[in-house]
């Protein structure tokens, strides 16, 4: 019977990467080394400390680690990448028939709006919903839901709160819970992040940039509401795997939606279509799907290319000024351009 569940499993999985059009194979024609890395990190505008990680499901191409303290194994707050978790439990749910993508959100919480608000709209920001700013529970909008794309760290906040009504647990448990299950180095822990550094040793303690001065991130409460949008856990080994093991943990469905733009967003690289907690690039042939993160402390970024089966995940322990986005996010950037060019000369 174990034998049988084990082949029902592998069949399942491949049927969602046939549907994905995905190609288990190498990137083949990618010669991207540490070396070539290092170099893009020395020719920039300012220090690296952190992880770089890229690997498709036959090898690594480059494992990096920089900076007093930090390995392969270390862990960073993982910023808005969390919202891709996050939808990916949605849409767990919806697969388990928990809830629908359709649902009104006050069907689930103690909420409401002078127009319904769906779950799908929670999900691609679109829902227009603002935080309150009393302790009334009437959501004030900003435009119509469904007619425009508005970020929103308090969507994703009422999506973790969702979450918990259904399962009924707090919402870094649900967390907790789908990473054991699926072995990723992955995690959600509330209380002050400098208890948290006490308590990890495997948590790179997070340095902010105030004043061309890096000063050590000791301010800083961790709630559900918090990790749900910004604050899970995380290795570069953990996001990689979570990123390319989606068809292990949702119907080829909900990939689908979860991947399919519903949503347009200006962004530094051009506009891009949002799905479920991801970002969607289809330039060129090359389909792209993607998420970064900025939190106190904290910057990251994850790629991830299913025609090759490649993911990219960059993880620092510094939040760079924003007041220069080239100089916070330039490095990313390069490093994006470089893959870009050797995938799409593969084609």
């Amino acid at each position: 019977m174990m034998v049988i569940n084990r082949v029902k499993q592998r069949l399942k999985q491949a049927a969602v990467l046939l549907s994905l059009n995905l190609l288990p194979l190498s990137a083949l024609g990618l010669t991207l080394t540490n070396a070539d890395v290092q170099t893009i990190v020395d020719q920039g505008s300012r220090p690296f400390t952190g992880n770089i990680l890229i690997r498709d499901s036959q090898q690594t191409y480059v494992d990096l680690a920089k900076g007093d303290g930090i390995r392969a194994d270390s862990r960073f707050l993982i910023g808005s990448i969390s919202k891709t978790i996050t939808a990916t439990l949605i849409m767990r749910a919806v697969d388990q028939q928990k809830l629908s993508l359709s649902d009104n959100i006050s069907d689930h919480l103690n909420i409401t709006t002078k127009q319904p608000i769906t779950v799908a709209q929670l999900l691609n920001h679109t829902s227009g919903i603002l935080p309150p700013t009393s302790a009334e529970q009437h959501a004030q909008l900003q435009f119509t839901p469904g007619s425009q794309f508005s970020y929103s760290n308090y969507g994703y906040k009422l999506l973790g709160d969702i979450l918990s009504q259904r399962y009924q647990m707090p919402y870094s448990d649900l967390v907790n819970q789908f990473a054991k299950q699926y072995q990723l180095d992955i995690s959600a822990d509330v209380g002050e992040i400098t208890e948290l550094y006490a308590k990890q040793p495997r948590l790179v303690p997070g340095l902010m940039e105030q004043q061309q001065q890096q000063v050590l991130l000791d301010e800083l409460t961790i709630d559900n509401g918090l990790i749900a949008f910004g604050a899970m856990q995380a290795t570069s080994q953990g996001i990689a795997a979570f990123i390319s093991g989606l068809p292990q943990f949702l119907s080829s469905a909900s990939i689908k939606a979860m991947t399919s733009p519903s949503a347009k967003r200006p962004h530094r690289w051009g506009e891009l279509g949002y799905g479920y907690g991801l970002q969607i690039s289809q330039n060129a042939g090359l389909v792209e799907y993607s998420h970064t993160g900025y939190l106190p402390g904290y910057i990251s970024l994850m790629l991830y290319y299913p025609q090759t089966q490649l993911s990219v995940v960059i993880l620092e322990n510094t939040s760079w000024d924003l007041n220069n986005m080239e100089r916070v996010f330039g490095l990313h950037d390069k490093i994006r351009f470089a893959i870009r060019n050797q995938l799409k000369t593969d084609e």
